[in-house]
């Protein structure tokens, strides 16, 4: 009886066991970027960072802390969130206070739903700054959408922003040499599309699985709700100012991205008056998770030394 209780209780526990590994394929097979957004996260806690919840203008402000040294903050693109940055902040955590933000709208930070502002980003940059660092100067790196809101950011606070760092950042609008992809994809065919303008073709392709993820996800997503917004004022675009732009600025550009070729990295340096341009081959749009080897040794020299002006 004793022997028969036993096989009992280890085909129970290896049906457990499997059952769970069942529903654990099942749902990264369903949901894998939520899966890998939340190994991401997960990282973060590993790597030491330190989890903080402020009130911002729209709902809670989520962002992650740790090092010691001047700030360097860290902004995301959209449709991202902060562990993003996770590959490479190790190395500067002995030297610098490493902030990782959720922007408005992103990861665990409101609103939640409903349109999104360029508005409502920036507010939310500025309050994250304003509770974390409330002296001194700050250095802002931002990927994608994150550079733009870099540079408005400093446009408003010249005073409070040693340098922004555009790691494939937006600065001003297009210049025609975008690739003509669907960002808000409906089919696994857009998807490809945008996954393959974003990536480096030296980078192994996406399974569909995941595209079909990027599909379903679209129609809700934070890039969706801005979409959904009235267009930004003006006031947002920073184009006409950057001759005159008193922050330095440096570049680094993965060189196979795609929606923001090199050819537009290259005309924002020559428009502003202190700036840098550094490469990255066989790397795209988000280089801190494609090549982020290559990006935390192009990131040290950058914050180590200011870009001279011209």
């Amino acid at each position: 009886m004793a022997s028969m209780r036993s096989r009992v209780i280890v085909l129970s526990v290896a049906l457990s066991i499997v059952l769970i590994g069942v529903a654990l394929v099942a749902v990264l097979l369903l949901r894998p970027i939520v899966v890998f957004e939340t190994i991401e996260r997960w990282r973060l806690g590993l790597a030491g960072m330190e989890r903080v919840e402020v009130s911002g203008p729209r709902g809670p402000l989520v962002y992650w802390r740790g090092g010691t040294g001047p700030y360097v903050f860290f902004l995301h693109g959209a449709n991202d969130q902060a562990g993003a940055w996770v590959r490479i902040i190790r190395p500067l955590l002995g030297s610098y206070r490493v902030v990782l933000a959720d922007l408005a709208g992103h990861g665990e930070s409101g609103p939640a739903d409903g349109p999104l502002s360029v508005k409502d980003l920036v507010d939310g940059v500025e309050a994250l700054v304003a509770a974390e660092a409330k002296d001194g100067r700050v250095t802002i790196v931002g990927n994608s959408l994150g550079g733009w809101l870099a540079l408005i950011y400093a446009d408003r606070h010249p005073d409070g922003v040693l340098q922004v760092v555009l790691v494939n950042g937006a600065a001003m609008r297009g210049d025609g040499s975008e690739a003509k992809v669907n960002l808000l994809p409906k089919t696994r065919e857009e998807a490809r599309a945008a996954v393959n303008a974003t990536m480096s073709p030296a980078n192994a392709a996406v399974p569909s699985f995941v595209l079909d993820d990027l599909v379903r996800r679209a129609p809700g997503s934070p890039l969706a709700r801005i979409m959904a917004a009235p267009p930004p004022p003006e006031e947002y675009f920073v184009d006409a100012r950057l001759g005159e732009f008193r922050t330095p600025v440096s570049l680094v550009w993965g060189e196979d991205d795609q929606v923001l070729p090199l050819s537009y990295a290259k005309k924002v340096a020559e428009a502003l008056p202190a700036s840098r341009l550094a490469r990255i081959p066989r790397c795209g749009h988000i280089p801190q998770r494609e090549c982020a080897d290559s990006m935390w040794k192009v990131l040290e020299i950058v914050l180590s030394e200011l870009p001279p002006h011209r």
